[in-house]
């Protein structure tokens, strides 16, 4: 029994990994499953409060990294609120009308057009549009980086 509902922890850590990369799938859901699984099955462990306070924590902060990202670097190339909305459109557009690379695609156009419509500057709005990819990167590395944390956490925690 222990090493099926080891297999299973596995597997739903291994659908979160994907739901990294592929914005289809939800962030975290996953490793909560795997969470309240365990504990489900396991009726004999309890997390302790720093696990519980500090993984909800992590996970509204996975949540918001990618708005974060986006904002950030929309604001450092000199972007304004609504590039940001552009920006935040896309994503949700892009990934209905064209999967999962549309949370790269989105963006980048519905940024790219926002700004140019607005200013008529094909460079500046093109580097705006860019900043877009570049914070998709930093908030896919950021969100990795913090669920492979929150899944070490849990083997400690129940080992």
């Amino acid at each position: 029994m222990e090493i099926f509902l080891l297999l299973m922890i596995l597997i739903l850590f291994t659908l979160e990994i994907a739901a990294i990369f592929l914005p289809v799938l939800p962030d975290s859901v996953f490793f909560w499953a795997a969470v309240i699984l365990y504990r489900i099955i396991k009726t004999d462990i309890s997390y302790s409060p720093y696990f519980w306070t500090g993984a909800v924590l992590i996970t509204v902060i996975i949540f918001l990294a990618d708005y974060l990202a986006n904002a950030y670097f929309i604001k450092r190339q000199g972007g304004t609120n609504r590039t940001i909305i552009a920006a935040v459109l896309g994503m949700i557009l892009g990934t209905l009308f064209l999967g999962p690379l549309g949370f790269i695609i989105g963006p980048f156009l519905l940024i790219f057009i926002a700004e140019y419509w607005q200013s008529r500057n094909k460079g500046n709005s093109f580097k705006l549009a860019l900043s877009s990819i570049f914070a998709f990167v930093a908030s896919t590395a950021s969100r990795l980086g913090m669920q492979i944390f929150l899944m070490i956490w849990f083997f400690i925690e129940i080992y």
